[in-house]
């Protein structure tokens, strides 16, 4: 057997960072050909040299120039030209070849955005991005109390170079996607005139959604409550109740259920933030006070509903942790 392994000739592991650039660089000229056969070869020799040996940079062009079938060839050949045009060596040091790319996406997608719209689409964006769990478009749209699907869905379409939805979730193509949006030196930038700040500040937002998610778990009947499970009975088991299944699914909506397990995940991480705000240390200690004293009943049912009671021990540990760190502070 020994003899036979050493007879073998060695793996060979190839990293992306170890092919030559000339390699790269050739994958990507045919690869944005395949992709884009309406345009011209030179406008595509242009956008593979911007390409730097990016692959994610030319997959991103490619989705920014596809955003509906019905585009017209002289409208993409127009949107490459404006996205190459841009010059960045007027800034101090080069910006991140990727983070340009990003800079126009957001600004084509924001720019032209009042305040307030500007502002609750950007916090829909950064729940996209925050969330534990990767969530479908009408959970963010619930926690973010709005109507319907309908900003929501507005949003994720505008950024479709960069988000898509899969199985009922809100993903992004590449994980440098959120590292530039939590970057505030990368995200808040001026293109085409335009100063935006998309940044996102991961505590602030995470304190944000744990009180939307304490809101929804102590709004009444829609929240949690007593026998949530509409269980006819206490003397039967639950694997000896053929509906229960269907009546959990009913009555535990989905964003219920998220809250349910994540809210003690998304206050573990609030950081700093309740060290220098009295107004969120107690705004949160109310909700959590309410939900100790009255609903913690509640919600260990729902969670042994959902087959998650094992999480309960956990969830109430960060609890008491943000709690001791947050008293802490304040002496």
């Amino acid at each position: 057997m020994t003899k036979l392994c050493e007879s073998l000739p060695p793996k060979v592991v190839r990293r992306l960072q170890d092919v030559p650039r000339e390699d790269v660089r050739s994958d990507i000229d045919a690869y944005l050909r395949a992709k884009l056969p309406g345009l011209d070869g030179p406008e595509l020799d242009k956008a593979a040299k911007q390409a730097d040996g990016l692959f994610i940079f030319a997959a991103t062009v490619v989705r920014y120039l596809m955003p509906r079938r019905s585009i017209t060839r002289r409208e993409q050949s127009m949107l490459l030209e404006k996205l190459l045009s841009r010059n960045s060596e007027s800034h101090a040091t080069k910006l991140l070849l990727i983070d340009e790319l990003y800079q126009h996406i957001l600004c084509q997608a924001f720019s032209d955005l009042s305040g307030d719209i500007f502002r609750a689409r950007l916090c829909i964006l950064h729940t996209f991005l925050c969330t534990i769990e990767r969530t479908s478009t009408s959970v963010a749209a619930a926690l973010l109390s709005e109507p319907d699907d309908e900003v929501v869905n507005a949003v994720l379409r505008d950024l479709h170079a960069v988000l898509y939805c899969k199985d009922g979730q809100v993903l992004w193509y590449h994980a440098s996607f959120p590292d530039f949006i939590f970057t505030e030196a990368r995200s808040k930038f001026k293109v085409d005139g335009h100063q935006l700040d998309m940044s996102c500040n991961e505590a602030h937002q995470h304190a944000f959604l744990t009180k939307a998610w304490f809101k929804i778990m102590l709004s009444g009947n829609s929240g949690l409550h007593f026998n949530i499970g509409k269980i006819p009975s206490s003397f039967v088991f639950d694997a000896e109740d053929p509906e229960l299944s269907t009546r959990v699914n009913t009555n535990i909506s989905a964003v219920l259920k998220y809250a349910s397990h994540y809210w003690a995940s998304h206050l573990a991480q609030t950081g700093q933030v309740t060290v220098n705000s009295d107004d969120l240390c107690a705004c949160l200690s109310k909700y959590i006070n309410n939900f100790l004293c009255i609903h913690v009943l509640f919600w260990i049912e729902a969670m042994n509903l959902l087959g998650s009671s094992a999480w309960c021990s956990v969830l109430l540990q960060h609890a008491h942790d943000w709690v001791m760190r947050v008293r802490i502070s304040l002496l």
